[in-house]
């Protein structure tokens, strides 16, 4: 399985956001089969320091989330965020070493995407299997586009039949959904293989 779906929970809707929780899933996006997962929850200390943003627009936005998902921040052992780089570079590592066929996809790859490879530049790293293991920048992924692709009406009678495991905005039950909606979605289209 090449597909890694990633998501994060941040303190801003921007590049720059201030990460507080990846969760990551190996996975096969056309039969939803997933494999290895990877989550950290990240301390909020020192990332400004790093550049990162938080802004309270989003703060407030978290305060009206459930308790489930706002405890899921506070958890002990949090990481820095240039550890949380190691960790994911070395998981990512484990699934391919020279990171060639890996695809990173976010929610949208103008999202989680560009928030991690913003973090991995501001720890004076990259998120790229020349300098570690990592995913080449061309293959980002966006699975917004594959939701694109199915019907408003469809989307609306997904999003109230299916039952949702896990907690709404824990990173790693986030992931696992989203791997479930796509391959949902393009089983429906009838899509085999993914290029």
């Amino acid at each position: 399985m090449k597909d890694i779906m990633v998501d994060l929970e941040t303190m801003d809707n921007v590049p720059s956001a201030a990460i507080v929780a990846i969760g990551a899933v190996q996975c096969d996006l056309t039969t939803g089969e997933t494999g290895s997962s990877f989550y950290r929850v990240v301390d909020l200390a020192g990332q400004d320091k790093l550049g990162m943003s938080i802004n309270a627009g989003t703060i407030y936005w978290w305060l009206e989330q459930s308790e489930g998902a706002r405890l899921a921040l506070c958890v002990e052992g949090k990481i820095s965020l240039t550890s949380m780089c190691d960790k994911f570079s070395r998981w990512l590592g484990s699934i391919d070493p020279s990171g060639e066929r890996l695809r990173l996809w976010g929610n949208g790859a103008s999202f989680d995407n560009a928030i991690i490879r913003y973090a991995y530049r501001q720890c004076g790293k990259r998120l790229d299997p020349d300098s570690a293991p990592g995913v080449k920048f061309w293959n980002d992924r966006d699975m917004r586009t594959i939701v694109g692709f199915y019907p408003s009406q469809m989307q609306e009678k997904w999003r109230r039949t299916v039952i949702r495991k896990g907690s709404h905005h824990n990173a790693l039950d986030d992931a696992k959904h989203q791997v479930r909606y796509c391959a949902k979605i393009l089983k429906e289209l009838g899509v085999k293989e993914l290029y």
